[in-house]
């Protein structure tokens, strides 16, 4: 089941490969472990017995993780916190975790996690290599949403483009719905600060694999080992340059034979609306929770028909899908009068989810890539699927 990467720490790869080194230490590619495994524990083997980052205070000699304030934080590591200390109660390392599925590198059913034959590679690859070059390039194209975003950099059709022209979030389709005597709008799309958080760490993927750079560090670029030259930036506690100068977009990826194989399952084609508590966002939070599985459903029904018009080499209509989601009002819609309006924003679930499309005679979505359809299908229900399958391209 592929998330939504939205924290910061995992846009190090460096720092994904010590953990993975411990990983692969405890539990080599055959043990199941669940994330609370890998948390920082000071009285066991962890991630400092594996980490080439760390800072050393030979004053009080100790090590430290040089994302850590405080020297002496029981948290650890910026990637996974501690198991005693962790003050964001395992967002940092379920992201973390949900970044090395996103990767391949892990296999993630619910809370049961395994490292991949790829992941146990990566683990015994120096990262200082040409082979962890190559490993590193893989990785990233089996992720849906860096799929879409690199489809995006090449569509702008320059060689120069800005951060604020690409979009990594889900859809903002603002529908609206009566609820209490009001109306509400329904909060279906992401929010600007996590869309930022999301973003940092695809650009910083695409960086360390070479695909692009940014442009006022491109005379330190090393195109052999762009996963080197580009480590001082990348480490930095914060990123913020804007520029980007486009150096390879893989040509095979958009060529009409590529299969994403992490796009995201049917639970994640939204996000997190229980999260949505602060600023007196009650109403707002109920609603959407309320109408969330057609969010869920539409979505799906985009990625589904589109996957299967790229298997057939066909195209999808949006007029065509609009008209089969009215016949099945109670599993789609939301705001009818919109319908037409609404998927014209929804079908963009396709361009984060690693399924991007050309469209012709304004109607006509012609899909660039295949997904991996038994990752989209984790936990869609039967009945939803058995529906769709009425559908005719």
């Amino acid at each position: 089941m592929a998330y939504l990467i939205n924290r910061n720490p995992p846009a190090r790869i460096q720092c994904l490969h010590s953990l993975c080194k411990l990983i692969q230490s405890k539990y080599s590619t055959n043990i199941h472990f669940r994330m609370s495994d890998v948390k920082y524990d000071s009285e066991a083997i962890n991630i400092h017995s594996f980490c080439d980052l760390l800072i050393e205070n030979k004053s009080v000699g100790i090590k430290y993780c040089r994302y850590k304030e405080n020297p002496f934080s029981t948290s650890g590591c910026s990637l996974t916190n501690g198991i005693n200390d962790d003050t964001t109660k395992s967002k940092e390392v379920s992201n973390t975790i949900n970044s090395l599925h996103a990767l391949g590198l892990l296999d993630r059913v619910g809370n049961s996690l395994k490292l991949t034959s790829i992941g146990n590679e990566f683990a015994n690859t120096e990262f200082s290599s040409d082979e962890m070059l190559l490993i590193i390039k893989n990785s990233v194209l089996k992720y849906g949403l860096f799929i879409g975003v690199l489809y995006q950099i090449l569509s702008l059709g320059k060689d120069v483009f800005d951060t604020s022209e690409i979009n990594v979030g889900y859809p903002k389709a603002n529908e609206r719905i009566s609820y209490n005597g009001n109306m509400l709008t329904i909060s279906s799309g992401s929010e600007d600060d996590s869309n930022t958080r999301t973003k940092s760490c695809i650009l910083a993927w695409a960086t360390t694999a070479g695909f692009i750079y940014p442009l006022p560090l491109i005379e330190t670029l090393d195109k052999n080992r762009p996963h080197i030259s580009s480590s001082e930036y990348i480490l930095e506690s914060s990123r913020n340059l804007r520029k980007y100068k486009v150096i390879e977009i893989p040509n095979h990826i958009f060529s009409g034979s590529f299969i994403t194989e992490r796009p995201f399952d049917y639970k994640n084609l939204t996000k997190n609306i229980g999260a949505l508590r602060e600023n007196n966002q009650q109403a707002i939070r109920e609603i959407t929770m309320r109408v969330e599985p057609k969010i869920q459903n539409r979505r799906f029904a985009v990625l589904y028909f589109l996957n299967k018009a790229f298997t057939n080499k066909n195209y999808l209509s949006l007029k065509s899908l609009v008209d089969f989601m009215l016949k099945h009002e109670d599993l789609f819609i939301i705001e009818r009068s919109k319908t037409y309006e609404t998927m014209c924003e929804e079908i963009n679930i396709a361009l984060i989810s690693g399924i991007p499309f050309t469209i012709k005679d304004n109607d006509k979505l012609y899909p660039l890539t295949g997904i991996n359809i038994s990752e989209l299908a984790l936990n869609a229900p039967s009945e939803l699927i058995e529906t769709l399958n009425e559908y005719k391209l």
